[in-house]
């Protein structure tokens, strides 16, 4: 994917579309679901029917820029610079991530890229970032791969913020899958039919709490996969009469849902991250990437974890990995080495401080961003540690305790400012200060009605 999207690509990617029409017909397709995901990290949506797949693949389908604009609520802050009703961008499918997502029923989906009417990728748009990220590596000799986790809550239809677990059953309990083995048979099934290889399923430790574990891909996959696994959850917990809540605190209670995510790099075909005579076997390049990466992950946090209530999810032992810390298999760790000898799996790393109210484009191609500047200039990797940070006689430096710092420190982030771009990361600056109004506003409402 280019920056400019000629009449050569147009007429490309309409006979694409015509091409795998007949195939998207005889398995049952007749409508095609188009997402994009906006900087508050809701997934919005538009709907073609099959027979105008052509047409949308060549001109894209209409949408305002004001969608940026908007809060985890739906609503516009209207300090915010896309606040405005000018403007017009076409929603481009890319087919070649198109995925057959319920075929009984007739829907398809693929994700969309945003450009301007000109031809031109619209710069605030969050899958073209991670696409550019992706790529550059690529030309670089770095090859990336990613996958995420996805934790949520199911929950009966009347649950609120103090959800009422839909499915009984202990912290990882083979009795609470016993009682939902209906609902996990009907979901894995769903994730096959649909084509994305997922890893493993289970019950997670917070009551009616459920994780999967997506196979692992290039970025930009990566981020498309964790999209489509999410409306496959929602679509499969509505079947069965119940709510599926990725909220990163539904109940303030019990722990949280996260959404953490895992990365191997390998340079000119060497891993970075195994082989070495460093700490846990890393080679020097590897320690100063994740170096690095802990250097910057106050800037990070503001994208992983977007949400002012995200940070009351990030507290000292509850295995959530509030300290700006690694460590070797340490589940306390922000960044938690799994070496390769332990699953068979090439070494990679878990970055334990996201969530999935964060868009994962974003949260990927910034990823890639602070990796092409560790590349360039590694930091110093300290000590990893060992057991529960918060009980160290010396305890390493909290991550930030709130959005306010977060935004603060991405704000001065030179590596992530100068990959995005001015106009991405000042309008990624003023979402998240319009989420901190929206907070502040929700705590002045609830400290008076306690008055």
């Amino acid at each position: 994917m280019g920056s400019k999207r000629d009449e050569p690509e147009r007429l490309e990617a309409a006979r694409l579309a015509a091409h795998l029409q007949p195939r998207l017909q005889e398995q049952g397709v007749r409508r095609v679901t188009i997402t994009w995901v906006n900087h508050a990290g809701s997934t919005l949506v538009k709907v073609v029917p099959l027979e105008r797949l052509a047409a949308v693949a060549r001109d894209g389908v209409g949408f305002s820029p004001v969608s940026d604009a908007w809060r985890v609520d739906g609503v516009p802050d209207p300090a915010h610079p896309q606040a405005v009703p000018d403007g017009d961008l076409r929603l481009v499918p890319d087919l070649r991530a198109l995925l057959p997502i319920e075929s009984e029923s007739g829907w398809a989906w693929a994700p969309a890229d945003r450009w301007c009417r000109d031809g031109s990728l619209y710069p605030l748009d969050q899958r073209g970032f991670c696409h550019r990220m992706q790529t550059r590596l690529k030309a670089a000799g770095v090859e990336v791969t990613m996958g995420f986790e996805i934790e949520w809550v199911v929950a009966s239809p009347e649950a609120d913020r103090s959800p009422a677990p839909a499915i009984a059953g202990g912290p990882y309990g083979a009795d609470r899958l016993v009682n939902g083995f209906d609902y996990v048979a009907a979901l894995s099934a769903c994730l096959d039919a649909a084509g994305l290889p997922w890893l493993q399923i289970h019950p997670e430790y917070g009551p009616g709490q459920f994780e999967l574990s997506l196979a692992a891909a290039d970025p930009l996959t990566a981020a498309d996969r964790q999209i489509v696994a999410r409306l496959l959850i929602q679509r499969i917990t509505h079947r069965f009469g119940w709510q599926a809540m990725f909220d990163p605190l539904p109940d303030p209670a019990q722990v949280g849902n996260g959404g953490h995510l895992h990365l191997s790099v390998h340079r000119q075909g060497a891993p970075l991250l195994e082989g070495g005579d460093g700490a846990a076997g890393l080679p020097s390049a590897g320690e100063g990437l994740i170096g690095s990466l802990l250097h910057h992950l106050p800037a990070l946090l503001a994208i992983s974890c977007p949400l002012a209530i995200s940070y009351d999810r990030l507290k000292p032992g509850c295995w959530s990995a509030p300290f700006q810390a690694w460590g070797v298999e340490n589940r306390e760790a922000a960044l938690r080495l799994i070496p390769a000898a332990a699953d068979g799996a090439p070494a990679h790393l878990e970055m334990k401080v996201a969530d999935l109210s964060a868009n994962p484009y974003l949260v990927c191609g910034s990823v890639l961003a602070l990796i092409e500047e560790a590349l360039g200039q590694p930091r110093p990797l300290p000590a990893p540690v060992v057991g529960d940070p918060s009980l160290m006689p010396t305890p390493p430096e909290r991550l930030p305790a709130s959005l306010e710092v977060a935004s603060e420190a991405f704000a001065s982030c030179r590596p992530l400012a100068s990959a995005m771009g001015e106009r991405l990361h000042h309008s990624l600056v003023a979402t998240q200060h319009a989420e901190c109004r929206r907070a502040d506003t929700i705590k002045e409402a609830s400290h008076g009605d306690r008055l």
